[in-house]
């Protein structure tokens, strides 16, 4: 596994556990989505095909939580927003 990959698992692995926390504290249904979307992610950066960003694409985390989240300063949408940020400059 490269550094960029390293990275990229970190910053998916800190958004899941901040997902996670939530999801102890609360009963927000939405969670169990983005686990399971974080967790295909995950699997497709170790497995190598997770496709380009082509420099305009984006994971879609970063909306979908904004959606129902109830802070935009939220950690969980901070955490998803660097994950899409680093998509878009290392998968490019």
């Amino acid at each position: 596994m490269d550094t960029r990959q390293a990275e990229f698992i970190r910053l998916i692995d800190h958004a899941l556990a901040i997902a996670e926390q939530m999801k102890r504290e609360s009963q927000v249904e939405q969670l169990d989505h983005l686990i399971s979307a974080l967790q295909a992610i995950k699997a497709q950066v170790i497995a190598g095909q997770l496709e380009t960003s082509q420099g305009i694409s984006t994971l879609g985390l970063a909306r979908g939580v904004a959606d129902w989240v109830n802070s935009l300063d939220s950690p969980l949408l901070k955490a998803v927003g660097a994950i899409e940020q680093y998509y878009q400059r290392h998968y490019a």
